[in-house]
Formats: C-alpha cells, sequence, structure tokens
C-alpha cells in the first residue's frame, strides 16, 4: 500500500530543456541568473527575492565583493538543499551549474 507521505515526498525530474536553459546560463556566465531560474522553477520565493536581490546589487557595485560572498555562500548551501529535496537528477543540475 502506498503511504500519503511517500507521494507527498515524491521528487520530480528536472527536464532537459530546462537543464540546458541553466547550462547555457551558466557559459555565459550569467550563474546569478541561472539561479533565479532555479529559484523560480522551484517556486522558492525567498530564493527567488534573494538572487533578484543580489543581481541589483552586483549591478549596483560592479561585482559581489567579499560580504556579498558570504551572503551568497550561505544561500548557496539552502539552493542546493532545495534542489535535493525537490529533483531526482540533482547531480544533473549541479553539473550545469
Amino acid at each position: 500500500m502506498i503511504k500519503l507521505k511517500d507521494i507527498l515526498l515524491e521528487k520530480k525530474e528536472f527536464k532537459k530543456p530546462f537543464l540546458d536553459k541553466v547550462e547555457w546560463l551558466t557559459q555565459r556566465n550569467d550563474h546569478t541568473e541561472a539561479r533565479i531560474f532555479l529559484a523560480h522553477m522551484m517556486r522558492e520565493k525567498r530564493l527567488l527575492k534573494f538572487y533578484k536581490a543580489m543581481k541589483e546589487l552586483n549591478d549596483v557595485f560592479g561585482g559581489y565583493g567579499p560580504e556579498l560572498s558570504k551572503l551568497n555562500a550561505k544561500m548557496e548551501k539552502e539552493l542546493y538543499r532545495q534542489l535535493v529535496r525537490t529533483y531526482s537528477n540533482y547531480d544533473e543540475i549541479y553539473g550545469a551549474l
């Protein structure tokens, strides 16, 4: 018998066209935009808001600097944790980043 918790925790597969887009953005050296796209696909409002703010700060300061890099590293852990929880092909996504 299938339990309800197993159905709710079932991971989705991140589709190939979306994976190609993440890889393309990364190849263009647009890492923040790739993370915005991933946050949007996962419907993670908090991560989406953070990465959009980071993009604005990058435009204002012309780079990240040490303080923003520390903050970015902290949120990267959260992004990867959510990716592991959400998608069955996490390794492919991580490889594209």
